[in-house]
């Protein structure tokens, strides 16, 4: 594992094929690398540049002083040959091959990608490639990709075989304020396997779950056994590409890969231990909830909500997917009743019937939270306040003469409000060392004066979007206390 771990902790990189044009993509990774803040040493690669964005070019890789522990390939695969003859030569402990084109065009690029990376496996070159956009450690600043995307380091890793759905995925985690530790784009697989990258993760004491994305595996049987290793020790979330007819076409001309039996797959990987999910919006939601969350004891769920639609939508999803969703313990009851106005629901759901204000909402879900009859709590409603901001700025009595100091109250009071209820939603679930998932469809995108959501990030947890995902996300977590209890 020490040359994986070289290649994401480099202290040297050189990028052949490294251009001064802004649409090649030998010019997207060099930006990405010193935009990244990358502190070791660069050095592109290029015949007719003597510089590019202020770093000396070479003319080949034998030019270079001393090591370099990573080489990227950024060259036509009709000139790759050469390019691979240089690394070897220059025996860094890995290189990621951008270069496409290969394997995943038809019988004639297999061959010729299986003769080229059969030089680097036989000189022990661990590799990423070909067919690939790239790889990502926030640890050490080190971004050899294409897409513009950078995160603060966290403990969330992708392993994918798309360099798409890994971006789409990373990019919109950034979005929401999320931190991520690794990405890796494995693309055609053909030097280092899938299986060994998730090895690397699962020993990796940066990585604290793992998203996988996979359109097939080369060795089945070590796959397989990789992910049960890791599901072992950390939350695997994985989505399979090519799952219809039409999709195992696709994957073919993609990355080369082959689906295979798609239900037989899946059990697999299923019995293995990873939380397998069906479509992206799902993959994201799980990655999310399984990283930042503490994993319930049980499947009893407890929902407070502002309104009765809402809890009505949420137990429809719980009770879909086998929660449970046990009535008041009297204690809770009683405890409810004295706070509450007569319109409270009386069950769970705890429909506040807006009753009690943000002190009885806060209160509520303590007191379900507390209580021994509930392993996780969904709370529907949060950040109302910040959702109507723009409401209230716009309110033709707010912007009378004279309301200029009511309208700055109104607005600072919501924004308290907000601030506190999430705090405190924050303050329970450490407390209690249960799951505190909150939806609201007000409130669950990324905004600056979005308050609830900022404060929800700071320990990187997002809000849901409905009642019915929200209750999804927590059966995720449901389903890794199963995979926890099933290996004991």
């Amino acid at each position: 594992m020490e040359k994986l771990r070289r290649m994401f902790y480099p202290e040297s990189v050189a990028i052949i094929g490294a251009s001064a044009n802004p649409e090649k993509w030998g010019f997207g990774i060099l930006h990405c690398l010193i935009q990244g803040k990358y502190k070791g040493k660069i050095y592109p690669i290029n015949l007719q540049q003597e510089e590019i964005l202020g770093l000396r070019c070479y003319k080949s890789l034998s030019e270079v002083p001393g090591k370099v522990d990573v080489v990227v390939l950024v060259v036509p695969a009709e000139i790759l040959g050469p390019a691979i003859e240089d690394t070897i030569k220059k025996r860094p402990a890995g290189v990621v091959i951008i270069t496409a084109g290969l394997g995943e065009v038809g019988e004639d690029g297999k061959k010729k990608e299986a003769e080229l990376v059969q030089k680097l496996i036989d000189a022990g070159i661990e590799g990423i490639g070909p067919n690939c956009q790239g790889m990502m450690c926030s640890q050490s600043n080190f971004c050899p990709q294409y897409v513009f995307l950078f995160s603060e380091p966290g403990k969330i890793s992708i392993l994918t075989q798309s360099g798409n759905v890994g971006a789409s995925t990373l990019g919109k985690g950034v979005w929401y304020g999320l931190k991520f530790s690794k990405l890796i784009n494995y693309g055609n697989e053909a030097v280092t396997p899938a299986h060994v990258f998730l090895d690397y993760l699962t020993e990796d004491p940066d990585t604290e779950m793992i998203a996988v994305y996979v359109e097939g595996a080369k060795d089945g049987r070590a796959f397989f056994e990789s992910l049960r290793r890791a599901a072992l020790k950390k939350p695997v979330v994985l989505l399979k590409g090519g799952q219809t007819e039409a999709g195992s076409r696709a994957v073919s001309s993609h990355s080369g890969a082959m689906a295979g039996k798609n239900d037989l797959f899946l059990a697999a990987c299923s019995q293995a231990g990873a939380i397998v999910v069906p479509d992206l919006d799902e993959f994201f939601h799980a990655m999310v909830t399984l990283a930042s969350n503490p994993v319930p004891n049980g499947n009893r769920i407890g929902i407070v909500t502002w309104g009765g639609g809402w809890g009505v939508l949420a137990t429809d999803g719980c009770a879909k997917l086998g929660l449970e969703l046990p009535p008041l313990p009297d204690d809770v009851f009683d405890a409810l009743n004295k706070m509450l106005a007569y319109r409270w629901s009386r069950n769970n759901p705890v429909d506040l019937a807006t009753s009690g204000g943000n002190r009885g909402l806060i209160d509520a879900i303590q007191i379900v939270a507390k209580s021994p009859a509930y392993d996780g709590i969904i709370h529907i409603g949060i950040g109302i306040s910040s959702g109507a901001k723009k409401m209230v700025e716009e309110s033709f009595w707010l912007n009378t003469p004279g309301m200029e100091k009511m309208k700055e109250l109104f607005i600072a009071g919501s924004r308290k409000a907000d601030e506190i209820l999430a705090t405190k939603i924050l303050k329970a679930s450490r407390e209690f060392n249960k799951p505190i998932l909150v939806a609201s469809d007000m409130a669950c995108v990324p905004e600056p004066d979005n308050w609830t959501w900022k404060v929800m990030t700071t320990e990187q947890r997002i809000i849901y979007p409905t009642p019915n995902i929200v209750a999804q996300s927590m059966n995720y977590l449901v389903r890794r206390r199963q995979i926890l209890d099933r290996n004991k």
